[in-house]
């Protein structure tokens, strides 16, 4: 105690300024650390909370009407099959993929009632009517028409609960009745599992590759075209087909979007 009481009144008052000073700043240190931390945390807060937060991906008619637009009730089968120039019907869809632009993958389930074949592709807007030319209009103003091109080939799709046995005996592919697909569609356990018939399970096509988003300023969502045509391929017709009447028989189709990073 005597040595430090010593030290202290031998000091001059260059020295006395040093250690204030060296005081003061300490404490500024001690203050600023918690400050520097929040600010820190915060910025970190904020971009998880950009990344965390993405835009949503939604699918619409074509030029990105609701929904409800996306009508395929104009479906004459004898009228398609008699068409030999063109036997096909189109209809459009598009999908935002927000500010993003995350790649996804689109899903196409549909039950198999009636033979069709289907197909996707990438559509651009295209200013006139014309040969390959869709022609889209909302429900209630058949006179507000948008026009669509196909871009390139058909997307490929992946077909991801195939039954391989079911061509020999029904002439077309059908969907499997033992696989996760069906489990996750129908209730396959307990006293009283559902037993549909068989054209009635979905078949479940995914595009094999991730989709890019465009980033073309003329369109302002990404356009796609569902094609639907007449399956004669599979050892199936319109004469021997089932046994219904034309209008007796539906499908049901649906048209999915999930985000990926592959």
């Amino acid at each position: 105690m005597k040595k430090l009481s010593k030290f202290i009144k031998e000091l001059t008052i260059i020295q006395w300024i040093e250690i204030v000073l060296a005081s003061v700043l300490t404490v500024s240190l001690f203050l600023g650390t918690p400050v520097f931390a929040w600010f820190r945390s915060a910025n970190e807060l904020e971009t998880m909370t950009m990344i965390k937060q993405p835009d949503n991906l939604d699918i619409r008619a074509g030029n990105y009407d609701q929904i409800i637009n996306f009508d395929l009730s104009d479906i004459d089968i004898e009228k398609m099959v008699e068409n030999e120039d063109d036997p096909t019907k189109c209809y459009v869809f598009s999908v935002n993929a927000g500010d993003y632009k995350i790649p996804y993958k689109l899903q196409l389930a549909h039950t198999t009632n009636i033979p069709f074949t289907y197909s996707l592709y990438r559509a651009t807007k295209v200013s006139a009517a014309g040969d390959g030319i869709v022609e889209y209009h909302p429900l209630d103003d058949p006179n507000d028409k948008t026009y669509y091109q196909k871009s390139g080939t058909a997307l490929t799709l992946t077909t991801l609960n195939a039954n391989a046995a079911s061509t020999s005996a029904y002439g077309r592919v059908l969907a499997s009745m033992t696989d996760t697909h069906y489990s996750n569609t129908y209730n396959d356990t307990g006293a009283t599992p559902d037993t549909p018939e068989m054209y009635a399970v979905p078949l479940y096509l995914q595009t094999a590759d991730p989709i890019t988003p465009s980033n073309d300023p003329n369109n302002d969502h990404d356009y796609f075209i569902l094609e639907l045509g007449w399956d004669e391929t599979e050892g199936t017709s319109f004469e021997n087909w089932n046994k219904a009447e034309n209008n007796k028989e539906t499908d049901i189709i649906y048209i999915t979007a999930s985000r990926t990073t592959v």
